[in-house]
């Protein structure tokens, strides 16, 4: 009988087997043993222990049965021992891995090389069997249509749980629970081809909802934990309270908690409809077009003859305001251009004039058309008064928010600042708070609420609508026993990846076969849809080919005065100041 070979010896884990706690069965032989998972075989203490044996021919249901009628898989006939990790990891090559089959606190790890046998049972885990064709137990916190509900014999749907005559209904197992998270579940029982046996729905217990009577879900990751159910379903957050609870499956979705606020009016002031015309442009192309029109009324007053009068032997006074009369007409000259869509045509002007103009009206076309292009959707559209618009805004403000209990620990840690109010009740309680005035917005989440009827029609009531600032962003999960988390996540990830099965597309077969409507509009977005989107303001960096084309002809203009100029002073003749073309030659 071999030990295993060298530097990687077979140990005795009896001792450690006999110490799991809640494990212990009765083997068919009447030996005391333990349970290798939940459901599964009941082995004696030394099973895998001191020797490298047949340990899965003697112990696997799964390798017991006649050969002549059975198919028995290849790795029963594989001997192989539980080894020293730290040992064999200095010591030799031998291929060495943890079992699965207990508690991730004890580290128990075998080999089949160190046996000289091929490990069968790894590769034919890797095909399909994660969870080892177990049957589930998972509650259901609450109800929330479409989400998670009830129906009766007769399809009359129950989502309302209010007081203890509906809890009557809501733990009476015998009436199904339905509802988009069941479907999506049933989904994954399908897809697993019998590695999960199947999933019962059952309620949350009395005691953990009396433990939590301010988060029912919470209550819910309780029963987890306590060991009553193996899972919880429905859109529960990861929290690090419940985390110090259970363990959590992969997100199914990243939950956005956002402000929810009264639903605004409609601007209709005349400072708003004033503002308007100039919406077309930001601030800084209108500074780019005033600047763009005083340099060429500055550079025009140099480039004509005007400039004659200033340099005339008068008083400095007098010339001095010769300067600024001209400089005025010159601007308001531009500006006229400007508005008027054109330019002057002056052909006795000198060429840098006629080069600056050229540059000046290309830069008005470009403006002109860009302007008029924008100007009527900006004039028609309508404003809305949004009173909240920031988070920074409601926390200036001293403004009291509404949000769940069972985000206090996060969201208080995230904007300390703020005026937070956590009511006892969950959602329900946030609204109650708000119709007594307690708080003017809500933080809530779009997962756990946009297509929960009840919750819309509360909004609707309040007049609120959803807005796009965003508070907190929090996964949704569902709570499960630790051994069976990385299971049920390994068939969530091969649904989506392999199937395109999601909770998603749960919500869309749920909507294609049922019309979901609400009483109003909840999305502040959808009020006016069109204010940003469709009608973006032109901005500098749109305008910088008509830009450049005026800084070009002014440096061609000036260069040409300077020339011009140049000429004069040296007594030539120059063909470049004002005259007509016709006196060139």
């Amino acid at each position: 009988m071999s030990s295993g070979n060298e530097g990687c010896n077979c140990i005795n884990q009896t001792s450690v087997l006999a110490s799991l706690q809640n494990r212990d069965c009765t083997t068919a032989t009447g030996k005391p043993g333990v349970y290798l998972n939940l459901g599964g075989s009941c082995v004696t203490y030394d099973y895998g222990s001191s020797a490298c044996l047949q340990h899965d021919l003697l112990h696997d249901p799964n390798c017991q049965g006649d050969l002549s009628t059975t198919t028995i898989p290849p790795y029963c006939f594989q001997s192989w021992c539980y080894v020293n990790a730290n040992t064999c990891k200095k010591k030799s090559d031998e291929k060495i891995k943890k079992t699965l089959y207990f508690s991730p606190q004890n580290d128990i790890f075998y080999s089949y090389s160190t046996c000289n046998s091929t490990d069968y049972f790894s590769q034919g885990s890797d095909s399909k069997s994660v969870v080892g064709g177990l049957s589930v137990t998972a509650s259901i916190p609450d109800y929330q249509y479409p989400m998670m509900n009830k129906q009766l014999p007769d399809g009359t749907l129950i989502y309302e749980w209010a007081d203890d005559s509906d809890y009557m209904y809501y733990s009476d197992d015998t009436i199904p629970f339905g509802g988009i998270y069941i479907d999506y579940i049933n989904e994954l029982v399908k897809i697993s081809n019998g590695d999960i046996q199947n999933v019962t729905f059952t309620h949350t217990s009395r005691a953990s909802l009396k433990q939590y009577p301010s988060s029912r879900f919470t209550a819910a990751v309780q029963d987890v934990e306590n060991g009553l159910v193996d899972m919880a379903v429905g859109p529960l957050w990861i929290t690090g309270q419940r985390l110090k609870m259970t363990t959590f499956t992969v997100p199914l979705v990243y939950d956005k908690t956002v402000l929810v606020i009264p639903k605004p009016g409609q601007k209709s002031n005349l400072a708003y409809e004033t503002k308007k015309v100039l919406e077309p442009f930001t601030y800084g192309l209108w500074g780019v077009v005033i600047a763009v029109t005083v340099a060429a009324a500055l550079l025009s007053v140099w480039f004509s003859d005007r400039e004659m009068v200033a340099k005339s032997k008068r008083a400095w006074k007098k010339r001095r305001a010769a300067y600024f009369r001209l400089i005025l007409d010159a601007i308001l000259e531009k500006g006229m251009f400007f508005f008027s869509a054109g330019i002057e045509q002056d052909t006795g002007a000198s060429l840098p004039h006629k080069v600056l103009m050229f540059g000046f009206g290309f830069f008005i076309l470009i403006s002109v058309s860009a302007y008029v292009a924008n100007l009527a959707a900006f004039l028609t559209r309508s404003g809305l008064e949004i009173s909240y618009g920031t988070m920074r805004e409601v926390i200036d403000g001293n403004i009291p928010i509404c949000c769940h209990s069972a985000l206090e620990e996060e969201i208080r840690q995230k904007w300390p600042k703020a005026n937070w109010i956590f009511p006892y009740d969950g959602f329900n309680g946030m609204f109650d708070a708000y119709h007594r005035g307690e708080c003017k917005v809500l933080a809530i989440g779009r997962e756990d609420t946009i297509m929960n009827i009840d919750y819309l029609k509360r909004v609707c009531e309040h007049d609120l609508v959803y807005t796009d600032v965003l508070v907190h962003e929090n996964p949704i999960a569902f709570p499960i026993r630790p051994e069976l988390a990385a299971a049920f996540s390994y068939w969530m990830y091969a649904a989506e990846k392999t199937h395109g099965v999601s909770l998603e597309s749960a919500k869309q077969a749920f909507i294609e076969r049922n019309e979901i409507k609400t009483q109003c509009e909840v999305e502040l977005s959808n009020l006016n849809v069109k204010e940003d989107d469709d009608f973006p303001r032109v901005k500098p960096e749109n305008m910088i080919l008509p830009i450049m084309a005026f800084v070009a002809c002014v440096f061609t203009a000036v260069a040409l005065q300077l020339i011009h100029e140049w000429k004069r002073k040296k007594g030539r003749k120059s063909s470049i100041g004002r005259k007509s073309t016709l006196d060139i030659f």
